[in-house]
């Protein structure tokens, strides 16, 4: 169903040490010339990529790829590779005709849900026996001092599904560089490549014309009507500024979500000093997996909201506060006013990582040290095909703090192409429009016209942040559902949801979409 980009943890000082000497390593000099890589080139940079299998208690959860960086045994790949994991299996080819083997095992040192960016550490054979990884001597491939320019070529490497195993290269040229803020700093955070990737690639090698490692594969754009791909990179430039910021890594353990409601709303313990009781919780259901996702949080009137995207089986995933990339999003919409840039705002990009094709994702929205307020979310990365049946479905719990807030739940559905013309709708517990006795139906087409529930306005004048960078517009065919929920009456023993699904006018249009829900807590 959901579709867009796709996508798809550091102990000991002798890693720590060889972090700092490959964030001298990315200085950026002048282009290399394109010569192309010749066979030997392509067999010997193979040798560095590795296919990478997830455990989770001892059971397979999925795979990806990554690339050695060190002879000693550092693996760099994306981070949502290694989520919910807690072990993972190594394994390396010597010949590009042949599968890849189990050689050894590696452990999370760190990652970065800014970035999609983690990093593993060999460290056991294949039998499971520990190694002195000093002793490795692994093949690397070295990492481009080059600026990447557009039209330049690069090499895909890694280990897609598609690929039935085996090692697949693809090849391409840089289309889009996009530049964005680490550290104060304004340089490429990602590029985009018409060469072919594919899910099992995340995590993999990107390589130009010298054979030098310039970004790691990342997500997947394509487009229903034309069949249109586009590949999405991680650049190393932004892994240099990543890694050169203090508490670049993220080490604690992943949050985790407890299956009950406080008197307040959902409890997310994240690993850390950051913790609340008074969760907002919006499921996106049936997310495939293969594409990246972008949820920002910012709140209303001074409230610092925490976010964490988990896994509705296992309750693991990601915490965020306080994320320098979301500082910049603003945004202006009906139900809120003008929402202010705040340093206070979350941001977690993300990808269905459960080793499902499908599966539910959670995203839980709560205060700082449960301080109550206003937010609102926005997901990025949402879109409309004709593989979708009748829309992309969220769940948004009820939660007895969201009721006794008096804030109305506002969810809106604002298109990122003119073609496209959004619809949403309450569900009944058949996924119809859900339609009172009196036979009015409660949906929206058009906000602000005779084809919208309730209260709504033209969303002509509104806008959303995109990750971009630009505002994004509404338009008079964009959809809005303000719900008034102080009327209900919500047990914190109970799970009850709304369910609003998305789709177009007669499901004719297609295309991307940006979500954005308006909510509060107490």
């Amino acid at each position: 169903m959901n579709r867009n980009q796709y996508s798809i943890r550091e102990s000991g000082v002798r890693v720590k040490k060889f972090l700092a000497v490959m964030v001298i390593l990315f200085v950026v000099s002048g282009p290399a010339l394109a010569q192309g890589l010749s066979r030997d080139q392509i067999d010997r940079i193979a040798t560095s990529v590795v296919q990478i299998v997830a455990f989770a208690n001892g059971e397979p959860l999925s795979t990806g790829s990554g690339t050695i960086v060190d002879a000693t045994g550092v693996i760099y790949t994306n981070q949502h590779v290694v989520d919910s994991a807690d072990d993972f299996g190594i394994l390396l080819i010597d010949d590009m005709r042949e599968m890849p083997v189990l050689r050894y095992y590696a452990s999370l040192v760190g990652f970065s849900p800014d970035v999609d960016f983690a990093v593993l550490q060999i460290d056991r054979d294949e039998n499971g026996r520990a190694i002195n990884t000093d002793r490795l001597k692994l093949p690397t491939v070295p990492i481009s001092k080059s600026e990447v320019a557009h039209g330049d070529r690069v090499y895909i490497f890694g280990f897609p599904g598609i690929g039935d195993g085996y090692l697949v290269l693809t090849q391409g040229t840089i289309t889009t560089i996009e530049n964005g803020t680490i550290s104060d700093t304004r340089l490429p955070v990602w590029y985009q490549t018409d060469a072919e990737i594919s899910p099992g690639n995340s995590g993999g090698l990107v390589v130009n014309d010298a054979g030098e490692f310039i970004g790691i594969p990342t997500a997947v754009q394509s487009e229903e009507r034309t069949l249109g791909r586009l590949g999405g990179i991680l650049p190393m430039t932004a892994v240099a500024a990543l890694l050169q910021s203090r508490d670049a890594l993220v080490t604690e353990s992943q949050p985790t979500k407890t299956t009950t409601v406080t008197t307040g709303g959902v409890h997310v313990d994240c690993g850390s000093s950051v913790s609340f009781d008074n969760g907002v919780e919006i499921i996106i259901r049936q997310m495939r997996s293969g594409f990246t996702y972008t949820a920002t949080a910012i709140g209303l009137n001074g409230f610092d909201p925490v976010l964490a995207v988990l896994d509705t089986e296992t309750g693991q995933g990601l915490c965020a506060d306080d994320a320098d990339d979301a500082a910049r999003f603003e945004a202006g919409l009906p139900s809120a006013g003008v929402v202010d840039a705040s340093p206070t705002s979350s941001q977690v990009q993300f990808s269905q990582a459960s080793g499902r094709g499908m599966a539910d994702v959670s995203l839980v929205v709560g205060g700082f040290d449960n301080a109550a307020g206003e937010f609102i979310l926005i997901l990025e990365g949402m879109a409309a095909t004709q593989a979708d049946g009748l829309g992309d479905p969220f769940s948004v719990r009820l939660t007895p703090g969201m009721v006794a807030s008096g804030v109305p739940l506002t969810v809106y559905m604002i298109s990122k192409t003119n073609e496209f013309d959004p619809l949403m709708y309450l569900a009944d517990e058949n996924n119809d429009v859900f339609t009172f006795d009196d036979g009015t139906q409660l949906f929206c087409d058009d906000a602000g016209t005779d084809q919208c529930w309730g209260d709504s306005v033209d969303l002509s004048d509104t806008y959303v942040p995109m990750i971009s960078g630009r505002l994004l517009p509404g338009g008079p065919y964009d959809a809005m559902l303000q719900i008034p929920i102080s009327d209900f009456e919500v047990s914190p023993s109970e799970f009850f949801a709304l369910t609003f699904l998305m789709t177009s006018y007669q499901q004719s249009t297609f295309g991307d979409y940006i979500i954005a829900f308006h909510a509060a807590t107490q």
